[in-house]
């Protein structure tokens, strides 16, 4: 399996290996390789260790080359059709709120909360193609249908595309947020 065919939720668990300092690289490469190929553990350690590590190799190729996905107009997760919103002009006020309340900070903090993001990013197509009203009440939901059913081929270059080209924007918008907020607790 190819690394852009796992669901967000598989990709955040290999993005923990990955990303954890108490692991060895060894231990590292076994727990991605299960992952990828859907096996359990042990059965990773019973292969070669040269087949484990050209393995691992393809999957560090794949996870090298996420960065040259180009963001989808639409994908299809859980028996449906989602479209994406990629420009902050495009977003709505519900939306705006909900993605400010998320860290993005950092690689870590970015992969941990992918699947909140792209529920925040993402409606539902309706008819005709549209994308539904964007409803903050059932984030939870969509972030659930994305974090098991959402493919990081089709994820990756929304949020990549979409945190690039609003990052400035977000970060002064937190900011004025922040300051209104204790500008209100002054008084």
């Amino acid at each position: 399996m190819k690394l852009q065919d796992l669901t967000i939720a598989q990709f955040q668990r290999i993005a923990a290996l990955e990303l954890s300092e108490a692991l060895e690289p060894s231990d590292k490469r076994v727990g991605v390789v299960a992952i990828v190929e859907g096996v359990e553990v042990g059965m990773v350690m019973e292969m070669p260790a040269k087949a484990v590590a050209k393995r691992y190799k393809e999957i560090i190729k794949d996870w090298n080359e996420l960065p040259t996905l180009a963001h989808k107009k639409k994908f299809w997760a859980d028996g449906r059709w989602w479209i994406p919103t990629v420009f902050t002009d495009e977003l709505t006020a519900g939306q705006l709120i909900d993605l400010m309340s998320l860290d993005t900070s950092n690689e870590k903090a970015l992969v941990q909360n992918l699947h909140k993001i792209m529920a925040t990013l993402c409606r539902e197509g309706g008819w005709f193609g549209l994308p539904k009203k964007y409803d903050g009440a059932s984030h939870a939901q969509r972030a659930e249908v994305m974090q098991k059913h959402a493919k990081i081929g089709d994820v990756w270059g929304v949020v990549s595309f979409f945190l690039l080209s609003s990052e400035s924007y977000l970060q002064i918008l937190s900011d004025y947020s922040k300051h209104l907020t204790k500008k209100a607790q002054d008084q």
